[in-house]
């Protein structure tokens, strides 16, 4: 596992974007980890969603703050890790109003698909045990639901505005943001 995906148990301050891009690299991580650093990863995992920032609206009919409502307490995730109970903390992971589809191929690959509210298909990633796969699919998942909540997303919808010839796009154009000082 690298060291720019673990976490300390302090909690982090971090915007949306930092957090999909950690969420990407603990994703790769989960695909690539071998069995002794699982539990690691279902931590890490854990820690970053708990650490969730909060996003303005919910996110094309995702609620992030409700989807993440639900995860256990460190202490439950810590107590099921010690017992090798793995794919039970990555089923705990899941938010109630995911889907998802777990499968194993004949050369032993495992293989999980996870599909949030707000979502037009499914993700699917694999990884070295259903735990991993499953894990790695739904931090695909939460960063593709929040996509459209950073500041490349929101730059978008003010260019796609001022294309159409949006009055709210001409209205916001030179106001100083709230609580910020111009060079």
């Amino acid at each position: 596992m690298t060291q720019r995906t673990h976490t300390s148990t302090k909690a982090l301050t971090m915007t949306i974007g930092e957090w999909r891009l950690r969420l990407a690299e603990l994703c790769r991580d989960c695909v690539l980890t071998d069995s002794d650093d699982e539990g690691d990863c279902l931590r890490v995992a854990h820690a970053l969603m708990m650490q969730a920032p909060e996003t303005p609206g919910a996110a094309g009919g995702f609620d992030l703050a409700m989807a993440l409502a639900h995860l256990p307490p460190m202490a439950r995730i810590e107590c099921l890790i010690e017992q090798g109970a793995l794919d039970s903390v990555a089923l705990a992971l899941l938010p109630e109003e995911a889907s998802y589809l777990m499968s194993r191929s004949i050369e032993g690959a495992w293989l999980a698909s996870v599909f949030l509210p707000g979502m037009e298909e499914e993700v699917t990633s694999e990884g070295g045990s259903l735990a991993m796969a499953l894990t790695s699919a739904l931090l695909a998942a939460l960063a593709h639901v929040t996509q459209g909540n950073g500041a490349v997303a929101a730059a978008a919808r003010e260019r796609d505005a001022w294309s159409q010839g949006s009055d709210a796009y001409a209205d916001n154009l030179w106001q100083r943001p709230a609580g910020t000082l111009l060079n």
